[in-house]
């Protein structure tokens, strides 16, 4: 599997030099970003691409070839996998869709390509798939021109070309740290099985997010290997097909059908300790707060919001994710009774919403979340951003917000407006590895699941 992460060249069949073609931005986004390894362009109809010297073959490459990315359609591509195999190639990308899941030709084309794959043992990713991507070396095959790829310890494995469309969005939107992702498409030779015994070795990579839609390898080792991962680093997984015409719908794009029984599969799942989202906006938020932050030490929590009335669906929603208020010490009270508003109003959950009032953000937000996040009876803090921050206070109250960090407490945000001066808030905490989300809900759940996680663990390790 390090072929398809760590290669010391590329060569990319059916590169291109005109820029309305998807399959240029293989070549471009390599050299833009500045994939560490060599690039051979394959194309015999031009001598230079991007800068790059072009090979009419595989065969004219001077050198070895460790990958290989086909941008060929299905027919074609029997050709380059033998040209690849006769080369000593270690590993194929093939991003040509058009086979098992195009009917009985498509399918008779992977029957050809496997039987060489067995005899040669060349590996195969796909066919029907776009990856993979590693930031450590800038090694990126995607359609999307990326300006940069954020490194961090979160890996990806999908099965489908369903996250190539939110590629930026994983990076600038979500502001997502990775350590690789791959997308096994058909499944052809790559499968679940193999990446997931693969990210639970690797050392670049601490949180697992796996879509699923049918499990094609040996399901039993894969199971097997769940449960041990799950006890190293947390796996994330949601999984497509879960209704019967869901599934159906598999297998005109991956060409296997998604089968077995859907409650079976959740209460595996939960018996091996994975994380199981039900939706990809689930799956999603998950991934971030096992990305951004370290479970909490308990499940006490303080929650500072700017309205009664949404302090309350806090608390409905804590209590619903395991957790229980957190009864603040007698100093921390005594702190905060400094921003209350000419009445006395409840310490948690704190409504900053009158207290800003009287008092400004900066000192209301550098007053609660410091006195709470230092309190040793809180484990977890869930904030609501201010609302309305005016420029002169911007910069102190984002201070605040940042010195959560140093506390050493999770703590996840939730929006207020959706505004485009809360957007510029947002992307200073995320940068930070502070979690913001739409909505209390998602906060909460998404850290409900980082506390069970450790629950789990704790369970495991025999100390609950």
């Amino acid at each position: 599997m390090d072929v398809f992460f760590y290669p010391r060249n590329v060569a990319i069949v059916g590169a291109t030099r005109n820029p309305a073609k998807p399959a240029y931005y293989i070549t471009e986004n390599l050299v833009r970003l500045g994939f560490t390894g060599k690039i051979y362009p394959i194309n015999p109809n031009a001598n230079e691409i991007l800068g790059l010297k072009c090979y009419p073959s595989l065969e004219d490459v001077p050198d070895d070839i460790d990958l290989v990315i086909s941008l060929v359609p299905a027919p074609a591509t029997l050709n380059v996998v033998k040209e690849s195999a006769e080369k000593g190639v270690k590993g194929i990308v093939v991003i040509a869709g058009g086979f098992s899941e195009g009917g009985e030709v498509g399918g008779e084309l992977e029957k050809k390509i496997s039987e060489i794959l067995r005899k040669t043992g060349m590996r195969l990713l796909g066919p029907n798939t776009l990856s993979p991507i590693n930031p450590s070396n800038n090694l990126i095959v995607s359609f999307r021109g990326m300006k940069e790829l954020k490194k961090g310890s979160l890996a990806f494995c999908f099965q489908s070309g369903m996250y190539e469309p939110k590629l930026g969005w994983i990076f600038n939107g979500l502001h997502l740290g990775v350590s690789k992702i791959i997308d096994v498409g058909n499944k052809l030779d790559v499968n679940e099985v193999d990446v997931l015994e693969y990210l639970s070795r690797d050392d670049e990579t601490k949180v697992i997010a796996l879509h699923i839609e049918n499990i094609k390898g040996d399901s039993r080792r894969f199971m097997e290997l769940l449960k041990e991962t799950v006890k190293k680093k947390p796996v994330i997984i949601v999984k497509g097909g879960r209704t019967s015409m869901g599934a159906k719908a598999s297998l005109t794009h991956t060409g296997s059908l998604s089968g077995g029984s859907y409650t079976i599969f959740e209460a595996a799942l939960k018996q091996a300790g994975a994380i199981h989202a039900q939706t990809l906006e689930e799956f999603f938020d998950f991934a971030k707060v096992f990305e951004f932050l370290k479970p909490p030490a308990g499940n006490r929590v303080a929650i500072i919001t700017l309205s009664g009335g949404e302090g309350v669906i806090a608390v409905d929603c804590c209590e619903e994710n395991g957790f229980k208020l957190a009864e603040l010490k007698k100093e921390t009270v005594e702190q905060l009774r400094k921003v209350y508003p000419p009445w006395n109003i409840p310490s948690n959950p704190f409504d900053m919403g009158p207290c800003i009032e009287f008092h400004g953000n900066a000192k209301v937000c550098k007053t609660a979340l410091d006195s709470i996040s230092r309190d040793e009876n809180v484990d977890c803090i869930v904030i609501q951003l201010p609302a309305f921050v005016p420029p002169p206070e911007l910069d102190e109250v984002v201070k605040s917000f940042l010195r959560l960090k140093e506390a050493g407490k999770p703590a996840v945000i939730w929006r207020a407006t959706m505004g485009r001066q809360e957007d510029r808030i947002v992307e200073e905490l995320e940068r930070n590895y502070i979690p913001v989300y739409p909505s209390v809900e998602r906060a909460i759940k998404a850290l409900g699941k980082l506390y069970k996680y450790k629950v789990f663990l704790e369970k495991v390790e025999g100390k609950t």
